[in-house]
């Protein structure tokens, strides 16, 4: 999913189509509540991991050449989004040339990547490439999203040290480090251009704004809702990533599932959850926190709700052509079909909630379920980062290389990079309704089903 961008830090905030090494790029930001910083990729040290030793000159060099030609070869748009590919070969070999250590060949790698305004299109180091694979990141301890033109804290986790500093849901964030926020963000806007989609780039620069080494702290001032001020100070510590679903019977009667990742693990414990609620009188499925993953989960999941086979959503690729192997599949398809007879497993109203941080694969399920009209989608435009990996490429020295080789539409052809899922009822929180802990997408959710049931039961008197 998806000029020069002067990125140097890791772009893996959302999960990407990664089927066969869904550990890869579980690839803006849909990460686990507790990360402030980026979906679900540690940036502790961009440097190749203990022991190993410096690449030589010679060997940066390969790697860059490696990287722009797989990128010159294989990227899904043979416009490369408006850039001119071999200017940037130009631009960035003296770069390459003239560094001395692996830190700058990654970080330079990085960086031409964010050439290409995409945010599925990057490049990891050896450690960032370990952590993602152990589903780790590196986290401030709560997460932050801009609310009203303001940073805002919406989750803190517990027993973290921003949670023992007294850092609360709805604090304004008013300086970093003794810097007033707007200084700072200002300074990393100027070093970036667009990524995929605003809501994209927005998470980059939140991904800056708090990110940084392991144990290493932060001190952020910040405003509770009274107006007083506090000063925390808080170490950034490494947390687990890896997705789990977590379900709930909502007051009003209806089921709740929520989950943050389309991994292998993950369509079991789905599948055992809408079994539980297969008899509810209605379903919210929350994807606000849901960066992406596996397409096989996606359309596993997917075709439990319907009961015949369903186009899902479509593809294209730069030849037009379906992609020979695709992320561990043998072909990929143009069309994606769900579900076939006695696939079904809830039949009854779903409301799916989404938010600027379901990214990649859970923007592609939205769009579907949308489409089909099986779902309706409750909160605000999604990431609009919806792009596919067909597989990691690993180089000298253990870096690598993610490319976009595919672009997603909706069933009815939406495209979706770069404008995301407008969800049919918008709701935007309030930093109060931090504050009061209050739902109001979830509320507004609540009533849709209301609504949805109660025309169903019309029909059915009809």
């Amino acid at each position: 999913m998806q000029g020069s961008i002067r990125r140097k830090y890791s772009r893996h905030w959302f999960c990407g189509f990664v089927f066969a090494a869904c550990l890869v790029a579980c690839g803006l930001p849909a990460p686990p509540a507790a990360s402030a910083q980026t979906h679900s990729v540690a940036v502790a040290n961009q440097d190749a991991p203990a022991g190993s030793r410096e690449l030589s000159p010679k060997a940066r060099l390969e790697v860059f050449e490696k990287a722009w030609k797989e990128i010159r070869d294989r990227y899904y748009d043979p416009a490369f989004n408006g850039v001119d590919w071999n200017q940037v070969h130009a631009t960035f070999l003296p770069r390459v040339q003239a560094i001395g250590t692996d830190r700058e060949i990654y970080e330079l790698m990085s960086e031409m990547t964010g050439e290409l305004h995409d945010a599925h299109t990057r490049f990891s180091s050896p450690q960032q490439w370990a952590n993602l694979k152990k589903q780790q990141h590196v986290s401030a301890g709560f997460t932050a999203e801009e609310i009203d033109g303001k940073p805002v804290i919406t989750s803190v986790t517990p027993g973290s040290s921003a949670a023992t500093a007294g850092t609360e849901p709805g604090m304004t964030v008013l300086s970093i480090d003794g810097q007033p926020v707007e200084e700072r963000i200002g300074e990393i806007e100027r070093h970036m251009q667009p990524s995929s989609s605003s809501r994209a780039s927005r998470w980059l620069v939140y991904s800056k704004l708090f990110g940084g080494a392991l144990d290493s702290t932060l001190k952020i001032g910040l405003r509770r809702a009274d107006g007083t001020t506090l000063e925390a100070t808080v170490t950034r510590r490494v947390v687990s990533s890896a997705p789990e679903v977590s379900t709930d019977v909502l007051p009003s009667g209806y089921a709740y599932i929520r989950f943050d990742g389309f991994q292998p693990h993950v369509t079991r414990q789905f599948r055992r959850a809408l079994l539980r609620f297969r008899n509810s009188p209605g379903l919210v499925v929350d994807l606000r926190r849901n960066g992406g993953g596996d397409l096989a989960v996606l359309l596993s999941i997917a075709g439990y709700f319907y009961d015949k086979k369903t186009l899902f959503a479509r593809d294209s690729t730069r030849s037009g052509k379906p992609l020979k192997q695709f992320a561990g599949l043998v072909r990929l398809p143009l069309k994606l079909y769900v579900a076939r007879s006695g696939d079904r497993i809830y039949s009854g109203p779903v409301v799916i909630l989404v938010g600027p941080r379901s990214a990649s694969s859970s923007e592609v399920f939205a769009a579907g379920m949308q489409d089909t009209r099986r779902a309706k989608i409750v909160g605000s435009a999604t990431c609009g980062c919806v792009l596919g990996i067909a597989k990691p490429r690993t180089m000298i020295g253990g870096g690598v290389l993610e490319i976009s080789e595919v672009v997603w539409f909706s069933p009815l052809g939406r495209k979706l990079e770069g404008t995301g899922v407008v969800p049919d009822e918008e709701i935007t929180p309030t930093a109060s309704d931090f504050q009061q802990k209050r739902d109001p997408a979830l509320a507004q959710a609540v009533r849709v089903l209301r609504q949805l049931g109660a025309g169903e039961r019309r029909v059915a008197r009809d």
